[in-house]
């Protein structure tokens, strides 16, 4: 990722482009739809464990991703995301001490501090949890897809309920801040939005140095990792392992031992999860593709799939076939008028079809006795020609 262009960063070497900020913002999205679609397979199998966390995936989810998260902002000084392209968060104030946008970077970035990295969770944990139990509440309170059906039946039964004096105050206050919120939290969606596009636009064109609001709020720029980083995460990893490898490091330091297993099993998740979404979206394509139909297909056509029967060929004293589909042998009419079958398979006009019969008694094309007449003609519908 460090060999990625970035427009307008031509002076800065470290400066990230808005693609790889996108890129890992998508990541970012991608990660709770995986989880919640691998805890929903296994709770079919476990379901008196995993059942209560998928009726509370929102909590459970964002309980993983602070531990996840907190990890790689104090190890690597990035979210999982960020890391995972190669990027990193960096405090405005140390950069301007520095002078950091020199495209030589002589030494690794100083550490987030404890409060950097306490915003940073509320930013990339807390926001989005708020945000998603907001939207569940909108969904809620406006109705659903259930307002399209019932229109405005469910504001008229409130507004009896406001008019009524029999209703509490506190339930008339309750339907208030309801329709407050229906009439807010879409305004606030678009602020949201909005202002997250307004950043991307001017961080692109190089009119600030912040491609989110929250960013600048928190005072943090991302920058790309450099190898003093990376050589500085691996001395310090490489000095703790070989403190925990020492003769009885685990009696004397049990929660060390504890800490960097538990490291170890964090930064294994850079490579889980990725590919826990890739294969995610494989199966996704393989069930919607041609491959899955034909391999269903291919096991129905083996030695226990049951034979099409076969196709009553035209005798040659009756009518002919028309070449053109879906043209009735008699009249010729194309499309035929009120398609019928009869017991031989071929189609017809049912007029046709009723007269032809009444009057010989046999099918037109293949000359086979119709015993009962006109009641062992069958109609066919559009939908399933």
């Amino acid at each position: 990722m460090e060999f990625m262009s970035a427009l307008g960063s031509q002076e800065d070497a470290y400066r990230p482009s808005l693609f790889e900020l996108v890129a890992q913002e998508k990541l970012k999205e991608l990660l709770q739809p995986a989880v919640q679609y691998v805890l929903a397979i296994y709770a079919q199998r476990y379901p008196r464990l995993l059942l209560r966390i998928v009726n509370n995936h929102e909590e459970f989810y964002a309980l993983l991703m602070l531990l996840v998260e907190r990890h790689y902002l104090k190890e690597w000084g990035g979210s999982f995301a960020e890391n995972f392209y190669g990027l990193k968060r960096v405090s405005t104030a140390h950069l301007d001490s520095i002078k950091f946008t020199s495209p030589v970077n002589s030494q690794s970035s100083v550490p987030l501090t404890k409060r950097e990295v306490i915003q940073s969770l509320l930013v990339l944990v807390g926001l989005p949890y708020v945000k998603c139990r907001l939207d569940l509440l909108y969904q809620q309170t406006s109705g659903g897809s259930a307002s399209s059906i019932l229109g405005d039946e469910q504001e008229e039964l409130e507004t009896e309920e406001l008019n009524n004096p029999a209703t509490t105050t506190k339930r008339k206050l309750m339907i208030r801040l309801k329709r407050l919120f229906k009439r807010v939290y879409p305004i606030l969606i678009f602020l949201y939005y909005g202002s997250n596009l307004a950043y991307n636009i001017a961080y692109l064109f190089g009119k600030t140095r912040y491609y989110t609001p929250w960013l600048h709020l928190l005072g943090l720029e991302v920058k790309r990792m450099s190898m003093n980083d990376y050589r500085a995460y691996y001395d310090k990893s490489n000095e703790s392992n070989s403190i925990n490898q020492q003769p009885f490091s685990l009696l004397k330091n049990p929660l060390g031992v504890i800490s960097t297993v538990f490291s170890k099993v964090i930064e294994f998740l850079k490579v889980l999860l990725p590919m826990s979404i890739f294969f995610f979206k494989f199966l996704e394509w393989w069930y919607s593709s041609e491959f899955s139909r034909g391999g269903l297909k291919h096991d129905q056509e083996g030695e226990n799939a049951i034979p099409p029967p076969e196709k009553i060929k035209p005798d040659p004293r009756g009518v002919k076939v028309p070449t053109t589909p879906n043209t009735c042998p008699l009249c010729l009419t194309n499309p035929i008028n009120n398609p019928t079958a009869l017991p031989s398979g071929y189609v017809f006009c049912y007029t046709c079809a009723y007269h032809y019969i009444e009057k010989h008694g046999r099918c037109p094309v293949t000359w086979i006795k119709v015993d009962n007449g006109a009641k062992d003609l069958t109609k066919l519908y559009a939908d399933v020609m």
